[in-house]
């Protein structure tokens, strides 16, 4: 398609330059021999100038053809008429065309305007130029369709590709935006179980102060267990010490009790005995006074 729209591009753009051209140069050559007779305009075969014409064109486009053949590896063309891009060739088409018309319908007029004064061989000359005119606006409009039918062509495939890239766009915006979304949960959920790490650290240290704060006090509480169990050996090893002793003590108590029992036993005795012999030394005094004075008391 590339190809053929170039080729006929290239082709109508070199039928219209020559067309202009051969146009041209006749309407110098009419200006030359408008003096010329009728007679001598007959015997210039004017059906010759149209061949020339024609061969001149079709050389032309061959011309073209043959340098709109010049593409490079992805179809497009390389230097010359076929390396004019789409919006330009278009433009100088419409120009082409537009000159053309515009140059065809001055011939004619001026075939009406000069009747009586041209010879044949300048009317048949210009209507080989406006002939060749026509051609040339014929290949303007070959190739002006041809552009459109690129254009639309073009048009439908960008449509098509702006379509493809629409649904691409849609599909990865949509996945960013799960993406997003999945990012903002992830988030959320690190945000939480940062809060609960920070909270359990937290939680940890207070329970590591405790535990410190409970191992200092078992420590004291061991040392004063260890204090009173040490009291409790010392008053248990004085209690024993004291047991002992009352023991000695309830013991010696008892035989001082016993002896002094005794002893009080011996001297209530022995009072007893003084009193007897006292009574007794009464009753003898009585009856010896004399023997109280001589000697002592008896038992």
């Amino acid at each position: 398609m590339s190809k053929l729209f170039v080729f006929v591009v290239a082709t109508a753009i070199a039928v219209c330059s020559a067309g202009l051209s051969d146009f041209k140069s006749e309407s110098t050559q009419e200006q030359d021999n408008v003096v010329l007779d009728v007679d001598s305009a007959e015997d210039s075969e004017p059906a010759a100038g149209g061949h020339s014409y024609l061969y001149t064109s079709s050389a032309a486009a061959a011309s073209a053809a043959a340098a709109s053949n010049e593409y490079d590896d992805q179809g497009h063309l390389g230097a010359g008429l076929g390396a004019t891009s789409g919006s330009s060739s278009g433009a100088e088409l419409s120009s082409l065309a537009h000159t053309s018309a515009v140059q065809a319908k001055n011939a004619v007029l001026n075939q009406h305007t000069q009747g009586s004064q041209a010879a044949y061989g300048i009317k048949s000359t210009l209507a080989s130029a406006a002939h060749g005119a026509a051609q040339a606006a014929q290949a303007a409009l070959v190739g002006k369709q041809a552009l459109v039918h690129n254009l639309k062509h073009q048009l439908n495939e960008a449509q098509q590709q702006l379509n493809i890239e629409v649904t691409h766009y849609q599909q990865t915006n949509a996945a960013a935006q799960a993406a997003k979304e999945a990012a903002h949960h992830a988030q959320a959920q690190l945000n939480t179980l940062s809060a609960a790490l920070a909270s359990a650290q937290a939680g940890a240290q207070h329970s590591q102060q405790a535990a410190a704060e409970a191992a200092n006090a078992s420590a004291a509480q061991h040392a004063m267990v260890i204090q009173a169990k040490n009291r409790v050996s010392s008053i248990i090893a004085q209690l024993q010490a004291s047991i002992s002793d009352l023991q000695d003590t309830e013991a010696s108590a008892r035989k001082a009790a016993a002896a002094a029992h005794i002893a009080q036993n011996n001297a209530a005795a022995a009072g007893a005995a003084i009193v007897a012999h006292a009574n007794a030394a009464k009753d003898a005094s009585a009856h010896n006074s004399i023997s109280s004075h001589s000697g002592g008391y008896h038992f």
